[in-house]
């Protein structure tokens, strides 16, 4: 039985619709959380409601028959920001239903390839954007770093921050995605929320005074004879610049 399955966006949601089509090998046409935009008569939709414990379990059997490499690619490709990510990850354990273990190895299989490659692009970005993190001091005495990456990353690298900056009220916001990472230093414990802004923070004094210092710092520390634009474009894109101190 093929048809379209919807669920309602969540991990929990998502390992609920897996548990109930991937052990039974029902192939969906297609997987989405909003209604489709254009329904057939002939194409039967299925509404999967998240059952906490059957996602729960779903997901310890995953962690039996899979490799540790190949839900560290599955993690990271739950968090990418592609319009088949649920088929790409549904066709990856199908796969995996019968391969086990041994499926982390095939990277050549038309079920494995499109996951990986996915799953290594939303790891670079999440990877890179540990240094492409600018957090400023506002006025309402928290940490705020706005960002706008492809995928969403915020997840990924939310432990880092928390480490680093445990004793610090902070805000990661994701523009791109309208949702952003809250930190609570009483509890050392950070939170994903959906975030809409109509503005940045108002900025303290002193944190205007540091931005001023750096930019002039970065400026003249630069040696214009050794300018090399096109190496500085590949260390540091020009899409995340707007989100950098030094560059704004």
């Amino acid at each position: 039985m093929g048809g379209i399955y919807r669920y309602d966006g969540s991990s929990a949601g998502l390992l609920t619709l897996l548990a109930i089509t991937v052990p039974r090998g029902v192939a969906p046409d297609a997987i989405c959380v909003a209604p489709p935009p254009q329904q057939s008569l002939f194409t039967e939709v299925t509404v999967v409601d998240t059952d906490p414990e059957l996602a729960e379990t779903f997901q310890n059997e995953l962690s039996q028959r899979l490799s540790p490499i190949s839900l560290h690619q599955l993690r990271h490709a739950w968090h990418g920001d592609h319009p088949q990510r649920e088929m790409l990850i549904f066709r990856y354990l199908l796969l995996a239903w019968r391969s086990g273990r041994s499926t982390s190895g095939m990277l050549a299989h038309p079920s494995v390839a499109p996951l990986w490659k996915l799953a290594r692009m939303v790891g670079r970005e999440a990877h890179r954007y540990l240094g492409f993190v600018r957090f400023r001091e506002t006025s309402g005495g928290f940490f705020y770093a706005p960002l706008s990456p492809d995928h969403r990353v915020l997840p990924l690298i939310a432990d880092h921050f928390a480490a680093r900056f445990g004793d610090q009220q902070w805000v990661l916001h994701d523009l791109r995605h309208s949702e952003g990472i809250v930190h609570d230093r009483t509890r050392r414990q950070w939170l994903l929320l959906p975030m809409e802004t109509s503005g940045d923070p108002e900025l303290t004094p002193a944190e205007e005074q540091f931005q001023s210092l750096w930019r002039s710092y970065f400026t003249t520390l630069a040696i214009d004879e050794r300018r090399n634009l096109p190496l500085q474009q590949g260390n540091v894109p020009l899409k995340v610049r707007p989100w950098l101190v030094e560059f704004a």
